[in-house]
């Protein structure tokens, strides 16, 4: 087994000169880089798999920063991606024939390549690429949460209580939270923001049109039986809205009747968000 480091400083010869004698074989890289270099990374370990098509390349990251979600963008013919714990890789071992860590250097002070450039001419020993490549595996995760209507605050709105564990039951699912309460020139004074709340659009101009913009970036939205509400029947299917219902029952508004719902009346909320969530991730 041959281990490579630091092939970027002068005179050391590249990995292409050791994969040009290599041929065929097993190549493992080890890349403890942060998501910024990693994703910058991805064009040049394809185009040297490109370059090198019968030698197998494994690209080994960090594991714990949930690099694991990169992967399917990593893989091509001849290359995978897997997390590792431990990417020291100080074992000699018969598994690969070339461990080649790559450093990805920052050239500080020059324009001409980009750092996916410089990484490809200094250490992988390529024609250089850089780009981005486009990732796939995006999931929206943003729920709209809106507790407090205008009028009838006391027929409609949970009590603290039961507001944070709702709040706290989309955060437990890996959803982010954002309540969708505009100060509007009716806004009631005594919907106050509850102070577990940590992202709100409270303090932002409240126009209609971004409303419907906010809920149609959504996953989904909770509401009690507010304008808001009203708004997200107009744009969302009937799966991407939770109904917080209290004395006023989803019927009086509208026939739709797969909405998902709950009671949140002190002390009967039971965790249905989180059924509904777990639908909206599949």
């Amino acid at each position: 087994m041959l281990r490579l480091k630091r092939m970027w400083e002068n005179e050391k010869p590249k990995l292409s000169h050791y994969l040009d004698t290599l041929k065929k074989g097993k190549v493992l890289i080890p890349f403890g880089h942060g998501l910024g270099d990693t994703v910058m990374f991805i064009n040049p370990f394809n185009a040297l798999c490109k370059r090198y098509p019968d030698i197998e390349f494994t690209l080994a990251m960090q594991k714990g920063l949930g690099f694991e979600e990169l992967e399917a963008d990593i893989i091509c013919a001849n290359g995978k991606a897997i997390c590792s714990s431990d990417l020291s890789y100080n074992k000699e071992t018969d598994e690969f024939n070339i461990i080649a860590d790559i450093d990805f250097p920052m050239s500080e002070g020059q324009i001409k390549l980009t750092k996916g450039e410089y990484c490809c001419v200094h250490e992988l020993g390529i024609d250089p690429v850089s780009g981005h490549k486009k990732l796939t595996q995006g999931k929206n995760r943003l729920i709209g949460i809106h507790y407090q209507i205008t009028c009838l605050p006391d027929s409609s709105n949970p009590d603290r209580t039961t507001a944070q564990l709702i709040w706290d039951d989309v955060l437990g699912c890996g959803f982010i939270p954002i309540e969708m309460h505009f100060e509007h020139v009716f806004h009631n004074p005594v919907n106050k923001k509850f102070d577990f709340i940590d992202c709100s659009v409270r303090h932002a101009r409240p126009q209609i049109s971004t409303l419907i913009g906010l809920i149609e970036q959504c996953a989904g939205v909770i509401c009690v039986v507010s304008g808001n509400l009203h708004t997200a029947l107009s744009v969302l299917p009937d799966n991407r809205i939770f109904f917080l219902q209290k004395h006023f029952k989803l019927e009086s508004f509208t026939k739709r009747t797969d909405i998902s719902r709950a009671s949140i009346m002190p002390g009967e909320y039971k965790g249905e968000v989180k059924e509904w969530l777990a639908k909206l991730d599949k």
